[in-house]
């Protein structure tokens, strides 16, 4: 298939502990548990926005079709949204930059390694897209840790750089379709 394929259906993952699948209005009350967390913005380049504070505010606009990517994150044990997934900034349908965020109170258990692990899987085996890019703060040791378990390169150290809204050092990470086929 085709990013073309994916406008209008978006996809659903399963792994074996995760769901990813597009947010819900229903999703509302999971997102209000975490969303809002400022902690969970200290190497995210920006503060919580509105409907990171308001989440309901996702879902008054109209979705308009694209062919990016934005999962939510359920754990099938409690059903609960524990995060978001993105595949966005699509470049000729070749590349796309990845990005994710986690619950607080559910980090520390392999569950973004196990979803960003099933995202690649996807992009790789089911679209033409030949690359996958991200940034990470240079200290988000987790942020960078999970990139590395999900067979992401470092490909570069960025400094005084600046991601999203704010100036600091990061780290450029990076993953080509040969490097995926290479380690299955």
């Amino acid at each position: 298939m085709k990013l073309q394929d994916y406008i209008q259906n978006k996809p659903i993952l399963d792994t074996e502990r995760l769901l990813l699948r597009p947010l819900q209005y229903d999703d509302i009350d999971d997102l209000k548990e975490w969303l809002g967390d400022k902690p969970l913005y200290q190497y995210w380049g920006k503060r919580p926005g509105k409907s990171d504070l308001n989440p309901e505010l996702l879902f008054q606009k109209k979705e308009r079709p694209t062919k990016s990517f934005h999962w939510g994150i359920v754990y099938k044990k409690d059903n609960k949204v524990i995060g978001e997934m993105w595949v966005y900034l699509i470049e000729n349908d070749r590349m796309a930059k990845v990005a994710f965020r986690l619950s607080p109170i559910y980090q520390g258990n392999g569950f973004m390694a196990e979803a960003l692990t099933e995202v690649v899987i996807f992009c790789f085996e089911k679209t033409e897209l030949q690359r996958l890019w991200t940034d990470a703060h240079v200290l988000n040791i987790a942020s960078y840790k999970t990139l590395e378990k999900a067979g992401f390169k470092r490909e570069g150290h960025i400094r005084d750089g600046k991601m999203v809204n704010t100036y600091c050092d990061y780290y450029l990470y990076g993953m080509t379709r040969t490097d995926y086929y290479e380690t299955q």
